[in-house]
C-alpha cells in the first residue's frame, strides 16, 4: 500500500472528526450542518479515494469517486453561499450553475464516456472554476459589509477556504496524470479545521492566531518536504541521517518564520486596533490621575475623542441612591439623560457580570435564540439593544467597582455598523477597569477632603469660641459690676467699665471680620504688580515701628524683575503681616532684610522653574518645632494679643494668585518667609535702588546660615 492510499484513509477519518466536532455542538445552526455536508463530502472523496486504490475495483470504485468528486465543489459552494446568501445574485447563480454542471457530470460518469479521456480534465477544471468562483464571492462580500468584525471573519474565511482549495485542486491532479506526493491531502485538512473554528469561534483574535499558526505549519511543511526531497535527489536513497539533518534545519528556522509571520499578520489585521491600543493606553495613564468625577468624564471624552475611533460617547455615573444613571457627559449624537434602573435591569445584570455588550453580538444572539425557540432570553437581549439605540451606542461597557456599578461607556462609529473587534472591544473594557478604579479612588479623596474640612472646621470652631470668649468674659463682668448698687456715699465709677466694654467690643468686631477674611477672602484687583515698589510703599509705613523695636532693616531689589498678577493691596497685607511678625519675633533687637529675586532669567508663564520670589529673613530665636506643624492653620497663634488668622489670610491671598509661602526656620539663627509668586505677561521692570535708600545703621543683609533655595518639602507656620 503506498502512501498516497494511506494518506487517503487517514484524512477520511480526520475529515469525519472534524464534522463532528460542529455537528455535536450544543447549539447547532444551519451554517453547521453545511459545513458538515462539506466536510464528510470531503472525507467521502478520500474514502473512495482508498478504497478504489486499495481493492484495485477501479470500474466500481473509480465511478463512485468520481462522483464524490464532483459533489466536493457542490458542498462548498453551498456552505461558503451560507456566508452571502441573500446578499449576493452571483451566488444563487453559482449554486445552480453548480448543481446543473454536477449532473450533468454524474450522467457522463454513470454513462459508457466515463473511461473517455476527457471526463477527467473537464471534472478538475469544474472543481477549480466552482471552487475559485465560490471563493471570490467571499472575498468581495467581505469587502463590502457594513461591519469590521463581518469584514475580518470573511476575509478569514476567503483566506482559509482558498488554502484548503488550493490544496484539495492539488490532490485532484492525478486525475490528470500528475501523481505528486500527497502533501496537498494533509494541508487541506489543516484548512478545514480552520474553517471549522470559523464559524465555530467569534473571537477574532483566536483566529487570526490560528492563521498564523497554519500559516507557519504550511511552511515548516514545505521546508520539510523540500529538503527531504533534495537529500534523497542527491543521495539516491533515504537515509536516517536525512531525517536527522531535515530536523535541524526546521529546528532552526521555525522562531524566525513564526515572528515573520506574526509580524505580516499583526500588520494586515491588527493595524487598527494597534493605533487603538496606543491610544487607550494613554488614556488609562491618565484617567488614573483623576481626582473628580467630573476630571475623570472630562479626560476620558478628550481622550476617545483623540483617538479617531469613535464619533458617539456617552458616559454615565450612578446617583446617590443607585436607582438610575445620569449622562455624565457626551460627543456626537445626543444620547438619553437618564437611566433607569429598574427598566434597564437586562442591561445592568450583563454589565454586572463583566460582560461587554455589543450590537452586532446582540443581534445575533436574538437570531440564535429565536431559531433555538429560546423566546424570553431572546426578549431579553432585545430589550438590551433597545437600550444601546438610546444611548446611541454599538458597544457599552460597565465602570464596575467592587460592590456597585459606577457608571457606564457607550461608544459608536458611525462610519461603520460595527466598527469595532472583540479585542478591540476588551480595550475599551480595561478602560473602563480603569474608570472604575478612578472613580473609587475619587470617591475616597472626596470623603478624606470631607474629613478635612470638617477637622478644619473644628480647629477653626475652637479657636473662634476661644477668641470670643475672653472678651465676652470681660463684658459681662463689667456688666455685672454696673449691674451692682452703689452704697451710700460712694460714687460709681462707670467711665472705666464703659470703656473696657467698647474696647472687647471692638476686639470680638476684629476677630469676626477677620475670620470673615479668612473665610471668604476678596479676590481683589488682580492686575500687573511691581513687587519691588509695593515693598518700598509698605515699608515708609512700616520702617518707623521697626525703629520703635530697634530693628535695623534693609531691601534687596532684584533688577530687571518681571511683574506678577496680584492685587496690589492684597500684597501689601501679606508683607503687613510677614514683616509685623518678623518684628514681634525679635522683640527688641535684630535685623530684618526683604529681598527680592527671580527664579528664572526669562518670565516665562510655561516654564514651571520661573518665580518671582520675596524673601522677609529675620534674625530672630526660629519658630519651635511643635508650632511649625500648625502655622498656617486659623486661630493657632503663640502671641498673647492678635487673632492667629494673619498668616492663613496669607496663604489664602498668595494661593490665590497661583503662588506658594513657605517658612525656613533655625533655632536661635532666624527664619526666611519665601513667597514665590507666577510672572505676569508684561515684561521686566528694572529696579530703582533710589525710591528708598537702604539706612546706614542698617547691617548688610547676613547670610542664611543653614538656608537652602530648595523649597521647603512641608508648609509651615508661625
Amino acid at each position: 500500500m503506498d502512501l498516497r492510499t494511506q494518506t487517503s484513509l487517514i484524512a477520511s477519518v480526520l475529515s469525519v472528526a472534524i464534522a463532528s466536532t460542529v455537528v455535536l455542538r450544543p447549539r447547532r445552526r444551519h451554517v453547521h450542518w453545511l459545513f458538515a455536508f462539506f466536510a464528510v463530502s470531503v472525507a467521502a472523496w478520500y474514502l473512495t479515494t482508498f478504497l478504489a486504490r486499495a481493492t484495485g475495483e477501479a470500474a466500481l470504485w473509480g465511478r463512485i469517486n468520481l462522483t464524490c468528486a464532483v459533489i466536493l465543489p457542490v458542498a462548498a459552494v453551498l456552505f461558503f453561499r451560507a456566508f452571502i446568501a441573500g446578499q449576493s445574485r452571483l451566488a444563487t447563480a453559482l449554486a445552480r450553475a453548480g448543481a446543473l454542471g454536477a449532473a450533468t457530470l454524474w450522467a457522463i460518469i454513470l454513462s459508457p464516456l466515463y473511461a473517455h479521456p476527457f471526463v477527467a480534465p473537464i471534472i478538475f477544471s469544474f472543481v477549480c472554476v466552482m471552487l475559485g468562483a465560490v471563493i471570490v464571492l467571499v472575498f468581495r462580500r467581505g469587502r463590502v459589509a457594513g461591519s469590521r468584525v463581518e469584514q475580518a471573519r470573511l476575509r478569514y474565511l476567503a483566506l482559509a477556504g482558498a488554502f484548503a482549495a488550493t490544496f484539495t485542486i492539488v490532490d485532484y491532479l492525478p486525475y490528470v496524470g500528475l501523481d505528486i506526493p500527497p502533501v496537498g491531502t494533509v494541508l487541506t485538512l489543516i484548512f478545514l479545521y480552520a474553517l471549522a473554528q470559523s464559524i465555530v469561534r467569534y473571537r477574532l483574535l483566536d483566529l487570526y492566531e490560528l492563521a498564523g499558526t497554519l500559516t507557519v505549519l504550511t511552511v515548516v511543511s514545505f521546508t520539510l518536504a523540500g529538503i527531504f526531497w533534495v537529500l534523497v535527489y542527491f543521495a539516491g536513497k533515504w537515509f536516517f541521517l536525512h531525517s536527522v539533518v531535515a530536523a535541524m534545519v526546521v529546528l532552526l528556522v521555525f522562531d524566525p518564520i513564526r515572528t515573520k509571520v506574526e509580524e505580516q499578520i499583526s500588520q494586515i489585521f491588527f493595524r487598527e486596533r494597534h493605533a487603538l491600543e496606543e491610544a487607550v493606553s494613554e488614556l488609562r495613564r491618565r484617567v488614573a490621575n483623576a481626582l473628580s468625577l467630573s476630571d475623570l468624564t472630562r479626560i476620558m471624552l478628550a481622550g476617545l475623542e483623540s483617538s479617531r475611533r469613535v464619533t458617539n460617547v456617552a458616559i454615565y455615573l450612578s446617583d446617590d441612591d443607585l436607582r438610575g444613571y445620569d449622562l455624565a457627559g457626551s460627543l456626537g449624537q445626543a444620547p438619553i439623560h437618564r437611566i433607569e434602573a429598574a427598566p434597564a435591569r437586562a442591561l445592568l445584570d450583563r454589565l454586572r457580570k463583566g460582560e461587554a455588550l455589543v450590537l452586532e453580538s446582540l443581534e445575533r444572539e436574538v437570531e440564535e435564540r429565536r431559531e433555538l425557540g429560546e423566546k424570553r432570553d431572546a426578549d431579553l437581549a432585545t430589550e438590551i439593544i433597545h437600550n444601546l439605540e438610546a444611548m446611541q451606542a454599538t458597544v457599552c461597557v460597565g465602570i464596575i467597582g467592587e460592590h456597585e456599578i459606577y457608571g457606564i461607556l457607550a461608544v459608536r462609529d458611525d462610519r461603520l455598523r460595527d466598527a469595532y473587534t472583540p479585542e478591540e472591544v476588551e480595550l475599551l473594557r480595561g478602560l473602563a477597569t480603569q474608570a472604575a478604579t478612578a472613580a473609587e479612588n475619587s470617591r475616597v479623596h472626596l470623603r478624606v477632603k470631607e474629613r478635612d474640612r470638617l477637622a478644619a472646621l473644628g480647629e477653626m470652631a475652637a479657636g473662634l469660641a476661644h477668641e470670643i470668649r475672653n472678651p465676652l468674659g470681660a463684658i459681662k463682668a463689667s456688666a455685672q459690676f454696673l449691674a451692682e448698687p452703689v452704697p451710700d456715699g460712694e460714687t460709681a465709677n462707670t467711665a472705666e467699665f464703659l470703656g473696657i466694654i467698647v474696647a472687647e467690643v471692638n476686639r470680638l468686631n476684629r476677630v469676626v471680620s477677620s475670620f470673615l477674611d479668612y473665610a471668604r477672602p476678596s479676590r481683589g484687583d488682580a492686575s500687573p504688580t511691581n513687587v519691588n515698589d509695593t515693598i518700598r510703599r509698605t515699608m515708609q509705613l512700616l520702617g518707623s515701628e521697626c525703629e520703635a523695636h530697634g530693628i535695623t532693616w534693609s531691601i534687596a531689589a532684584a533688577e530687571d524683575l518681571p511683574l506678577v498678577r496680584i492685587d496690589v493691596e492684597q500684597l501689601r497685607q501679606v508683607l503687613i503681616n510677614l514683616v509685623q511678625n518678623a518684628v514681634q519675633a525679635m522683640n527688641t533687637q535684630g535685623s530684618l532684610v526683604i529681598e527680592t529675586l527671580s527664579r528664572s532669567g526669562s518670565p516665562n508663564r510655561n516654564n514651571e522653574t520661573a518665580w518671582v520670589e520675596i524673601r522677609v529673613r529675620d534674625t530672630g530665636p526660629g519658630i519651635p518645632a511643635r508650632v511649625m506643624a500648625n502655622l498656617f492653620v486659623p486661630f493657632v497663634t503663640t502671641k498673647d494679643t492678635g487673632t492667629g488668622l494673619g498668616l492663613a489670610i496669607s496663604q489664602r491671598i498668595v494661593s490665590a494668585a497661583g503662588g506658594t509661602i513657605e517658612v525656613r526656620t533655625h533655632e536661635n539663627v532666624g527664619t526666611t518667609f519665601v513667597v514665590r509668586l507666577p510672572p505676569s505677561d508684561q515684561g521686566p521692570v528694572t529696579a530703582r535702588h533710589d525710591a528708598i535708600p537702604a539706612r546706614e545703621s542698617s547691617p548688610a543683609p547676613a547670610k542664611e546660615t543653614g538656608a537652602s533655595d530648595r523649597p521647603s518639602s512641608v508648609t509651615e507656620n508661625r
